[in-house]
């Protein structure tokens, strides 16, 4: 037994305590819910979109980006006019 009463939930926070370093090929406005929980090994992978997951665009809240074309990770790239990346030129996110 510990005495640490949150540790049944520790298993479920990400590792290192660090944030995840940002993906400069994804767009910045691209979102889904699964990548608020941790997959079965602690880490998703936000380039690759899951079967199960669902995405939206920030700028029309849809699935749908501004250009009218599907929004998902592999689609989001800075080949759509409507691209931001996740890292600014500087280095800042």
């Amino acid at each position: 037994m510990t005495d640490d009463p949150l540790a049944p939930m520790r298993r479920f926070s990400r590792s290192g305590g660090e944030p995840p370093e940002a993906e400069p090929m994804l767009c910045r406005h691209i979102r889904t819910k699964t990548w608020l929980s941790p997959d079965a090994f602690g880490v998703g992978d936000p380039t690759k979109s899951p079967s199960i997951a669902q995405y939206w665009c920030l700028k029309t809240m849809r699935a749908a980006g501004p250009d009218g074309d599907l929004v998902l990770p592999e689609e989001c790239t800075d080949e759509r006019v409507c691209f931001e990346a996740m890292v600014r030129k500087g280095g800042n996110g």
